[in-house]
């Protein structure tokens, strides 16, 4: 076995050593219920050669009882096999789920971009239960097979060994071609996995974006993508499960040959006088029953290729390192925090820089305002300040500490950011609010949203803070979202906070009055505001403007306002135009 596959093995088998006694109850009971499945027929042939023999009644009734009671067993251990198989089964995968969502949230945004919810959604849940049977059955279900084989052979080794013969050879050909073509559906389940990945991040992304489908006209062509999706996906999946039946149907063949031959040679002894009826009764279902552990092994030689396209692709995720490795850095100055870019350069991909040498330094307690047209970096300087990416060169400092030197964790305590996009999670209004953090008292949160203007909103709700709010954000508007940002950040107290157009979506009035409460709340902190409104910014103390991922600008607000030949200048009195027009 290639070293690949012993660490294969030995990556799933971890999974399996927390439920390790519930495996070994699992294959007790499965060996029981084959010792029942073998005592059956040599009952019911005890009771033909005593029926044939003008026996007594009671001996009959004897043996018939007998049969019930090892039926009865038999079927009471098949439902707590099954049973207990499911149990084994969730538990070990869902430890696999749990693993994968884990690492998956703590991977780069460079990976998040690439994948889509909906096919996240096939990687962490779709691919793992596709490996459920393993984790289950697989072992149990192979080494119950093999005893049940070793036993029906055993058997008619010692009772007639022409018989044996036929069925050993039936055996040996069906488990030898199964080996062979055991791997032979797995590529093809691999791309049957994707397709459906695929086909969900399809429907998941159309949906998220129904209003733009249904306004613009985009339904035609978004149900000619999901015709086209669902055809590679019949298409694939036909591929995979044709693959994946070729050991049953070789199987299928040999035991067609097989019982004929047992068949022919049982009524050839019996009409000789060299067997019972009953004898020949026993070699028909002994033959019958060989064929069920010849289809189980087919059956789980099935699974095995389905988990192990889930397991390469569960593997694939987890091998995956995060571009953004954390420091054991966790502690920082009190206060408000100082910033330092130093040199900084960033691009979203190596062909192209969004970022170019930026340099800039922010005493602890100031505010810079961040101006430039679309896309020239503004998002970008915010992302790499809360390591969402790896600058590709230069030095950022927090209070005078390279913030790759700290943990991710200790990053977020101090520093916050407001973005324009609120997601809600499925909980109470004060679970949204403090992100599930049970620290922050009711009273902090009611102080913090009477200043920002959210009391009046929660006090129309009918239960207050423990008003349940459904995922989406469906429930607030645009404005309330916006409200709902800042309540959130400023709740953590942080001492470095980012603002990202945080009146985008307010009209003046509300602006007006929601600056007052942000000057409030920004009196402890250091901040960075990214606005378009240059009103935003009347109240920092520098600005940068940012033109192509350069720095324009860079000085103090009131001597680049009052400087007429300055970019910042010209945005104003443009800005001022527009107001009046």
């Amino acid at each position: 076995m290639s070293q690949s596959k012993q660490l294969s093995i030995f990556w799933l088998f971890r999974y399996l050593r927390p439920v390790k006694g519930r495996l070994a109850v699992l294959l007790v009971m499965l060996l029981s219920a084959t010792a029942l499945q073998l005592l059956q027929p040599r009952i019911i042939k005890q009771f033909i050669d005593t029926a044939a023999a003008q026996g007594v009644v009671s001996g009959l009734l004897a043996l018939a009882g007998l049969y019930l009671v090892a039926a009865a067993c038999n079927q009471l251990l098949t439902v707590a096999v099954s049973y207990l198989g499911n149990d084994v089964a969730w538990r070990s995968t869902n430890r696999l789920r749990a693993d994968l969502l884990q690492h998956c949230l703590r991977l780069d945004m460079r990976f998040h971009n690439q994948k889509t919810p909906g096919e996240m959604i096939e990687r962490v849940d779709g691919d793992v239960t596709n490996m459920s049977n393993f984790f289950s059955m697989f072992i149990v279900q192979i080494i119950g097979s093999f005893v049940l084989l070793a036993g029906i052979l055993g058997y008619m080794f010692v009772s007639n060994w022409p018989i044996a013969v036929v069925m050993l050879l039936f055996t040996g050909i069906s488990i030898s071609a199964m080996v062979y073509v055991r791997d032979l559906g797995v590529n093809a389940t691999q791309a049957e996995r994707q397709a459906k990945a695929a086909l969900l991040g399809l429907i998941e992304e159309r949906i998220s974006g129904i209003e733009d489908v249904q306004s613009n006209g985009g339904v035609p062509y978004v149900m000619n993508r999901f015709h086209r999706s669902m055809r590679n996906l019949f298409l694939t999946g036909r591929k995979a499960w044709m693959l994946r039946v070729v050991p049953w149907n070789a199987t299928v063949v040999l035991f067609t040959a097989a019982v004929t031959v047992v068949l022919m040679l049982g009524v050839y002894m019996y009409m000789k006088g060299q067997v019972t009826l009953g004898t020949l009764f026993l070699f028909y279902q002994y033959t019958q029953m060989l064929n069920d552990p010849i289809e189980q092994i087919g059956n789980q030689v099935q699974e095995f290729q389905k988990a192990k396209s889930g397991m390469r692709r569960s593997r694939e995720i987890l091998s995956m390192q995060s571009e953004v490795m954390e420091g054991t850095g966790d502690t920082l100055p009190d206060g408000a925090l100082g910033l330092q870019f130093e040199q900084v350069s960033f691009g979203y991909n190596k062909d192209s820089r969004v970022l170019h040498d930026i340099s800039f330094n922010l005493k602890p307690g100031e505010r810079l305002g961040l101006v430039g047209r679309t896309g020239s970096g503004k998002t970008s300087i915010s992302r790499l300040l809360l390591r969402l990416y790896n600058a590709d060169s230069g030095v950022i400092r927090v209070g005078g500490v390279d913030i790759r030197t700290l943990r991710l964790e200790a990053l977020y305590r101090r520093v916050g950011m407001v973005t324009q996009d609120v997601q809600l999670f499925d909980g109470t209004l004060r679970d949204n609010l403090t992100l599930f953090d049970p620290r922050i008292s009711d009273q902090d949160i009611l102080a913090t949203t009477g200043k920002l203007g959210l009391q009046s909103w929660i006090d129309e709700l009918p239960e207050g803070l423990n008003t349940h709010l459904a995922s989406g954000g469906s429930s607030l508007s645009a404005g309330e979202a916006q409200l709902f940002a800042l309540t959130r950040v400023f709740l953590t107290k942080p001492s470095l906070v980012i603002l990202d157009e945080p009146s985008s979506r307010l009209d003046a009035a509300t602006e007006a009055t929601l600056q007052g409460a942000v000057d409030q709340l920004l009196e402890q902190c250091t901040a960075i505001v990214i606005a378009h409104r240059l009103s935003t910014l009347e109240k920092v103390d520098k600005i940068m403007v940012l033109g192509q991922g350069r720095i324009v600008e860079f000085g103090d607000r009131e001597a680049l306002a009052q400087n007429p030949s300055t970019h910042f200048a010209q945005l104003l009195r443009t800005d001022r135009q527009e107001e009046l027009a």
